[in-house]
């Protein structure tokens, strides 16, 4: 039976006020086997002043959250140090922070921000918080669990101010934002579609204007298109039988990267690796196929070559060669298990190769988590 992974999808669409060159607002996000967090921030006034605000804090936030600091202990620290910034000449920012563990339990902390909305069922309703004290500062505080098809909206104060001066005294509100959610969306509609409509909204209340920074994320649980990758020989032989079987065991489609790999995974399923018979596009590695395998390829050379183009748009990306091919299901894919074999082949550091520009597969696995991890995915490592 296959194994279903959630996966918190995030889609941000962010305005700046009409008239200046940056947004004070200001979003990151981060994902790893332990959860995922979720990081809106809006800096006082507008700006590159403001920006510089919501970046400080978002990264500290986050920093605080890396050096295994809880992200409500993180978000006290920060709140009670704004207090300064009420008094003294130094940046302030509002900020919303979400955390999801991988079962879908949540908590979100807001300070001085909207409250957050949660989408379920169809319909969208307020995540009505608990609030206390940190230091001198306030903070909201609220948590449930999300499973298939549910949302969290997370909102500067330029969504919630939309229409004030417009004839609306105080703004739309929380209250007018899920009125429009509930009132527009449908069943049928990509849900992934509310941060770019609420934020059309916003400016239709200000005579297509942005009188503030506007910002709006929206998180979505739904389950993950995974992907695993096993790349080069175990570091002992003993361990190939378990090595494969646990690659063999991980749901989602499969690459199997590498000569002596493919060999490997050939003897201990008993299936053949054959080259396919076709005339490679140039430039392109040997092409193989294996049953069970979405895809089998050359080792190194091949993940050097992925990693120079993984930045291309996708619709330039074609199926007929391995490299664009495996650049794709990378694409596609949301959690990427690599199972790294540490064996290392020597060869790959003789001078020609590096003359060649072509890099380890170590520094090539390490280099290419890196690179999927700054584009949203959840990776995971596992050696043998």
């Amino acid at each position: 039976m296959a194994i279903t992974v959630k996966f918190f999808e995030d889609t941000v669409c962010q305005q700046k006020k009409t008239g200046y060159s940056v947004c004070g607002d200001y979003y990151l996000s981060e994902r790893t086997e332990e959860g995922s967090l979720f990081i809106l921030c809006d800096g006082i006034g507008s700006g590159i002043y403001a920006n510089i605000a919501a970046i400080t804090c978002a990264e500290r936030l986050l920093e605080l959250v890396r050096e295994r600091v809880s992200l409500r202990a993180a978000c006290e620290m920060v709140a009670s140090s704004m207090h300064k910034a009420r008094e003294a000449d130094i940046p302030f920012s509002a900020f919303s922070a979400l955390e999801v563990l991988p079962d879908g339990h949540f908590w979100v902390y807001t300070y001085e921000a909207p409250d957050a909305i949660v989408f379920r069922n169809g319909s969208a309703s307020v995540l009505s918080p608990r609030f206390y004290t940190a230091g001198y500062e306030v903070i909201g505080e609220s948590f449930g669990k999300l499973t298939y098809g549910d949302a969290i909206l997370l909102s500067s104060d330029g969504v919630t101010q939309a229409g004030l001066g417009h004839g609306y005294g105080m703004g739309i509100g929380t209250a007018g934002v899920i009125k429009f959610i509930n009132h527009t969306h449908v069943e049928e509609e990509d849900i992934n579609l509310l941060p770019e409509k609420i934020a059309a909204m916003c400016s239709s209340f200000m005579q297509n204007r942005f009188e503030d920074d506007t910002s709006v994320a929206l998180i979505h649980c739904r389950e993950a298109r995974q992907l695993s990758i096993l790349t080069g020989p175990p570091s002992k032989p003993s361990l190939d039988s378990e090595c494969v079987n646990f690659f063999m065991s991980l749901p989602g489609q499969k690459i199997v990267c590498g000569s002596t790999t493919a060999d490997i995974v050939s003897r201990e399923l008993g299936r053949k690796v054959e080259l396919v018979n076709m005339s490679p596009t140039p430039g392109a590695l040997p092409e193989y196929c294996m049953e069970g395998i979405d895809l089998t390829t050359e080792g190194a050379i091949t993940l050097n070559q992925v990693y120079n183009i993984l930045d291309e748009p996708p619709e330039t990306l074609s199926q007929n060669s391995n490299v664009e091919y495996f650049c794709l299901l990378l694409l596609q894919a949301d959690v990427i298990n690599f199972i790294v074999g540490t064996t290392v082949n020597h060869a790959h550091e003789d001078l020609i190769f590096k003359q060649a520009g072509v890099r380890t597969r170590k520094t090539m696995t390490t280099l290419l988590i890196e690179k999927l991890c700054s584009l949203g995915k959840l990776v995971i490592e596992r050696n043998f």
